[in-house]
Parts: C-alpha cells; sequence; structure tokens
C-alpha cells in the first residue's frame, strides 16, 4: 500500500509540474514533426535522385546556419525581457522594439548583398561541386528570410506560453510542406532539379503560413521604439550574435570540407545519417524552448542548480535509449528495402553523430547560466575556441576519413563544448555562492553593529 502511493505521490507531482505540462504539449507536436519527416523519407529519397537530395540538404544547412546569425541574438533579449515587463504596455513596446531593429538590421545585409552580387562570392567558397546558382537564388533568398521570421515567431509563442499557437502552427507546417512538396516532386518529376523543387514548395509554404499566424505577434505590439529597451537588448544579443557567427564554422564546417573533398553523393549518405540523428537535438530543443521561460523566471540559484543537474542525469539517458532505437530502426528499414541499399554507409556513420548530438544537446543546460547572470559575452569566448578547434580537426580528418572524419570532428568538437561550459559554469558559479555568502556576512555583521 505504501508503495502504490509513493508512486501515486509521484505521478501527482509530475501532472501538476508546469514544465512537464508545457512539454508534453510542445513535444507532442515536434514529435510528431519527427515522425512524419522520418517516415516520408523513403518518399523522398525515391523522389529525389542521391545527388539532389545531397545538394538538397547542403543547402538547407547552409540557410539555417546563416538565418541562426540573421536573426541578430534578438530572440534572447525576448526570451529575458518579456516576462521582467509585466504591463502590456512595456511588452508591447519590447516586441516593436525588437521587430523593428530585426527589419532593420535585415535589410542593411541582404539589400546590399543581393543588389551588388555579393552572394556569388559567397557560393563560389562554399560550393567546390557544380550547381546551378541562378535558378536557386530567389529561392535561398526567400528561405533565409523565411527562416529568420519562423524562428523568431516560434520563439515568441514559447516565450508568451501561447503553446495552443505553437501547436496549430506546427501542425499546419507538418500538413502543408510535405503534401504540396510531395505532390510537385510527383508531378515535375520528369523535369528534374528536384532540389529546387523541393525547397521552393518548403519555403513558399513557411512564407504564408508566417504571414497568417504573425497577427497573434502584431496584436499585442505597441508601436513605439523604445531606445533604452533596445540599448538594453542590443547588450545582451551582440555576444549571442558573436558566438553564432563562430558557430557557423562549429556547426557547418564539417559540412563545408566534406563537399570540397566529397561529392553531393558523400553528403547524401552524411545528411541521412544526419536526419536520423537530428530527432534527439529536435526534442531538445523542444525542451529547452519549455524550460527556458521557467528557468529564467526562478530566481533561487540553488533551485536551479539542483533542477540542472537532475534533468542532465536524466536527458542523457532518455538520449541514449534512443540512440539505440534510432540505429535498430535505419538498419530495419535499410534490411527491408524501405530505404535504398546504396545508403547502406549511412548505417556506419549515425552512431558517431548519436554521440555527437548527445553532447551537443546537453550544452544549453549549462549555458543558459550565462543568460540568468546576463554573462552572454562568455559565450562569444567559448564559440571563438570551440570555431578553432572545429576548424582544425575538419582540416585533419575530412581530406583522409571522409563522412568519417567529418563524424568524427563533430563528435570532438561537442565533447569539448559540452566539458569547456561545465567547467566555466561550475567556476561561475562557484564564485558567485561565495560572493553571495560575504555580501550576507557583511550585511549580518553591519546589523549586530547597529544594535
Amino acid at each position: 500500500m505504501n508503495v502504490a502511493r509513493s508512486v501515486r505521490e509521484r505521478i501527482a507531482v509530475y501532472r501538476e509540474s508546469v514544465l512537464v505540462k508545457r512539454l508534453f504539449a510542445v513535444l507532442s507536436i515536434d514529435i510528431l514533426v519527427k515522425i512524419s519527416g522520418m517516415l516520408l523519407l523513403p518518399v523522398y529519397l525515391r523522389l529525389m535522385t542521391q545527388d539532389d537530395y545531397g545538394l538538397y540538404n547542403y543547402l538547407i544547412s547552409i540557410i539555417l546556419t546563416f538565418s541562426l546569425v540573421l536573426n541578430f541574438g534578438l530572440y534572447i533579449p525576448l526570451s529575458k525581457y518579456y516576462h521582467d515587463h509585466q504591463g502590456q504596455r512595456d511588452r508591447g513596446e519590447l516586441l516593436f522594439t525588437l521587430f523593428a531593429m530585426l527589419i532593420i538590421f535585415l535589410a542593411v545585409v541582404l539589400v546590399p548583398v543581393y543588389l551588388f552580387h555579393w552572394d556569388y562570392a559567397v557560393v563560389n567558397i562554399l560550393f567546390k561541386n557544380k550547381m546551378p546558382y541562378d535558378d536557386y537564388r530567389n529561392s535561398i533568398l526567400l528561405a533565409i528570410v523565411a527562416s529568420v521570421c519562423n524562428f523568431m515567431l516560434a520563439n515568441f509563442f514559447y516565450t508568451s506560453e501561447r503553446i495552443g499557437h505553437l501547436q496549430r502552427y506546427n501542425i499546419c507546417r507538418i500538413i502543408a510542406i510535405n503534401v504540396l512538396a510531395v505532390s510537385f516532386l510527383i508531378f515535375f518529376k520528369t523535369r528534374g532539379d528536384s532540389a529546387r523543387i523541393r525547397l521552393e514548395c518548403t519555403y513558399a509554404v513557411e512564407m504564408v503560413l508566417f504571414l497568417f499566424f504573425c497577427f497573434s505577434y502584431v496584436r499585442e505590439v505597441q508601436v513605439r521604439f523604445n531606445r533604452k529597451m533596445a540599448v538594453a537588448s542590443l547588450r545582451l544579443a551582440t555576444p549571442v550574435l558573436v558566438s553564432a557567427i563562430f558557430g557557423i564554422v562549429l556547426n557547418f564546417s564539417d559540412k563545408f570540407f566534406l563537399e570540397k573533398y566529397g561529392s553531393f553523393r558523400d553528403l547524401s549518405y552524411y545528411f541521412l545519417a544526419v536526419s536520423c540523428a537530428s530527432l534527439i537535438p529536435l526534442i531538445f530543443t523542444s525542451f529547452q524552448n519549455a524550460w527556458l521561460p521557467l528557468f529564467l523566471k526562478e530566481k533561487d540559484l540553488r533551485k536551479n542548480i539542483g533542477k540542472t543537474n537532475r534533468l542532465l542525469l536524466r536527458l542523457f539517458f532518455i538520449f541514449a535509449g534512443l540512440s539505440v532505437f534510432i540505429l535498430i530502426f535505419l538498419k530495419v528499414v535499410l534490411m527491408l528495402g524501405i530505404i535504398q541499399t546504396k545508403y547502406n554507409e549511412s548505417m556506419y556513420i549515425l552512431p558517431i553523430l548519436l554521440a555527437s548530438q548527445i553532447a551537443a544537446a546537453l550544452v544549453p543546460l549549462y549555458s543558459n547560466y550565462l543568460i540568468y547572470f546576463e554573462k552572454t559575452h562568455i559565450a562569444s569566448i567559448m564559440g571563438l575556441i570551440l570555431c578553432a578547434l572545429s576548424f582544425s580537426l575538419s582540416i585533419l580528418l575530412i581530406p583522409r576519413f571522409g563522412v568519417y572524419g567529418a563524424a568524427l570532428a563533430s563528435l570532438i568538437c561537442n565533447i569539448c563544448y559540452l566539458a569547456g561550459y561545465f567547467f566555466v559554469i561550475r567556476n561561475y558559479i562557484g564564485h558567485h555562492k561565495t560572493t553571495t555568502w560575504e555580501l550576507q556576512k557583511d550585511h549580518t555583521s553591519i546589523d549586530h553593529s547597529s544594535i
């Protein structure tokens, strides 16, 4: 009886947990997104040539990498300051200020690049293999803008705790993108260039859905630019932007050098393994988006430390179990011929990438403290160090070992990234505790002396 009561009490605690409720609501949709992507993966692999599949995923990795820089770190002040302002007017001014800054910064960067054709110089650096960039140019521009806008909108839904809006938004994206992309690939199959067809379908839908769902954001906006908020936001966002710039090398160097020393076919093996392993960061991203607002609300540092340590251990075992399931899944679909045997090479790359993604997924549990203490400049320093390490490992390993070198470079970098944050945050928390204790001691001494 005591055991049954204890189990019921534990279940009741989780049922009442705000984090668990929010996480379940978010994960139920995000897992559906990923499962739909994995279920449709054999369809896309058959509708696209191996080279087109490699090219498409290489383009997507470029678009997503650059969009992380082109949000200029403004999602961080949105997460940090939204709940600091309780009044509707202040929140509305914050939203308008951040939106205005984002539009201005995007225009300053993208308009000259597009008008003066500077993007051709970037393409010459990023591509060794032939690709008809003129045919893709407008699609890539649309994709970058849509990615930035959708990222900011999703972050707003998370921060403002509009989980219902987020669910509807993601469901519409799942259905519309996949139905339209598969339909167009089937209809235009004889015309070739399946990479461009899928890219255009995906981001045309993304942009239309953003314009439809952004009314939730617009309704809360107060049209007034607040300079004080802008300065505070830039102070918090700039180090994150610098870190994201370093992240281009950290997150993209494996694909970049693999394209340089291999072919789009090599990229197809690598990206199939990446697609399977990406279930781990997708789940953690959902968790992080649900966890971060609650983490920042909690002002008791000891409680946050305790919760972080418990979450770290639990997530590690969850992701380890999930990795075993993903390996078995890919092996089965290859054996059954659901995915063609020409992609068998991915099976040997996948274990390395799964270990890499587990390490990468746990890093934000520590980097959250930099936002908590408003010390985001440390992220820039860490990013610079890891940037140099990633670049060096990619040059050393990829020319010799190809796709395996790319996977190993990713694994080593992410393990070092996790270890670096662990020691930095542990030392910083220790220093913060010591400072707090000394202040309390001084305060107590003053009180006693005054008696």
